[in-house]
């Protein structure tokens, strides 16, 4: 009895060493097991040529995070896919930008191309108070009926307010977008502070212009007693109610000219992108060298900087 005792307890002693040594090693291979798993939940699970991995782009350490609020401060990547020709785009070109936001080098571009465009005065009146009256009138708002509005089948529209006091795109976006037939309206953006820092700087004394200008009344100032939609008189006193009320108004837009598919397509440019002049002419056809003519030779697109100071 003993010589079998003695046996069984040589013979069951190395099992149990081994039975403990696999546990052992199946409790290792645990959190191994769950890494792996992790990483196929992050895997596609699609790997055909068609699937689709999506990085996140990686922005500039100056810029903010994105959001709602700073997207709409920046132009939309949504201009026309390739160079187009002059004869595929909707007719008239409508600039819906501010003041001091590149109109001038708008409307030199487009004539250089060929289009037939009117920037601030239409015939012997301002183009702002012919829409104005049109529209009040229940007409189109390039349909006026007054004889000195010389403003109807035109190519291009490249500043239709007469200033702070009658921005009418602002006023009246809806029933702009509502009362023209098929356009391509042009939304131009730039820094907000430089843009305040312009507004504040510029003043004329030119008797020609429709409302005063000093010193003491610049653009800035304007602004913030004119009653615009979305900026209240007394409104507009520094760079974050300017860029609250340009954000506000870039939506606006942006939404009246998804409800016109396929009728209305909207071009937003960045004029102080030194590349703004083939972005220019990817959209419009037009030659890049029609923009911004004295850059040229350090092949900057910008826009002059007198028309932004």
């Amino acid at each position: 009895m003993v010589i079998v005792t003695s046996h069984a307890v040589e013979t069951t002693a190395p099992l149990r060493r081994q039975q403990r040594r696999s546990r052992f090693l199946f409790l290792l291979t645990i959190p191994i097991c769950f890494s792996i798993l992790s990483l196929l939940k992050q895997a596609p699970l699609d790997d055909s040529p068609d699937s689709t991995v999506i990085v996140p782009e990686k922005k500039d350490d100056a810029e903010h995070s994105e959001s709602d609020s700073e997207s709409c401060l920046r132009p939309r990547s949504n201009n026309r896919d390739a160079v187009v020709k002059k004869s595929s785009l909707k007719l008239p070109i409508i600039n819906l930008g501010m003041p001091k936001m590149g109109s001038t080098s708008l409307q030199s571009y487009l004539e250089c191309g060929g289009y037939e465009s009117v920037h601030w005065l239409c015939g012997g009146r301002y183009c702002g108070d012919c829409i104005e009256e049109a529209i009040q009138a229940g007409l189109p708002p390039f349909s006026s009926q007054d004889p000195k509005c010389k403003i109807n089948n035109i190519d291009a529209y490249t500043q239709i307010d007469r200033g702070p006091e009658n921005l009418v795109q602002v006023n009246y976006l809806h029933e702009i977008m509502a009362g023209v037939p098929s356009a391509t309206f042009v939304l131009t953006f730039r820094n907000m502070t430089k843009w305040y820092v312009s507004m504040s700087n510029w003043w004329t004394d030119s008797k020609e212009v429709p409302f005063e200008s000093t010193k003491d009344n610049t653009m800035r100032g304007r602004f913030e007693v004119a009653n615009i939609t979305g900026l209240p008189v007394g409104v507009g006193r520094n760079v974050s109610e300017f860029s609250h009320f340009y954000c506000e108004y870039v939506q606006r837009v942006r939404k009246e000219v998804a409800k016109y598919p396929g009728r209305h397509e909207l071009i937003e440019i960045d004029i102080e992108d030194p590349t703004v002049g083939r972005q220019m002419e990817e959209a419009f056809g037009v030659n890049r060298t029609c923009w911004g003519h004295s850059n040229t030779g350090n092949h900057n697109d910008a826009v002059p900087a007198d028309e932004l100071q």
